[in-house]
């Protein structure tokens, strides 16, 4: 599969776009996902427990960040602890809730890539 054409589905999965045809949007709502693309039905998660990629990508990219912010934190002297750890605990609270929905989109798009959205449930 040519680099390309995986960027370009991650990035359009990322910013909540079909893969497919790029056009089609992912959400209905803030947290409500479609079933299918309305432009070239796409089935975006077509078996039950298929959720659990999106929030495997938010977990693992909340853990990524938090432990970056923890060593900058770690490697700045002159933060007071306590600012620290507030930041650390709105961070931990807020990102992963603004993060859901590009994560969701990542895993449609790896969905797509990799073929596994043909495979019924």
């Amino acid at each position: 599969m040519p680099p390309l054409r995986v960027a370009s589905a991650l990035l359009y999965g990322f910013f909540l776009r079909c893969p497919r045809c790029h056009k089609g949007r992912l959400f209905r709502r803030r947290f409500q996902m479609r079933i299918a693309c309305p432009l070239c039905d796409l089935w975006f998660e077509r078996a039950s427990g298929e959720i659990t990629g999106g929030m495997g990508i938010n977990a693992v990219v909340t853990c990524l960040l938090m432990v970056t912010l923890a060593l900058v934190f770690a490697f700045t002297p002159r933060l007071p602890v306590g600012l620290a750890i507030i930041a650390l605990i709105i961070v931990g609270g807020v990102f992963p809730i603004v993060f859901y929905r590009s994560s969701r989109g990542l895993w449609v798009s790896f969905l797509y890539l990799t073929g596994n959205h043909d495979e019924p449930d």
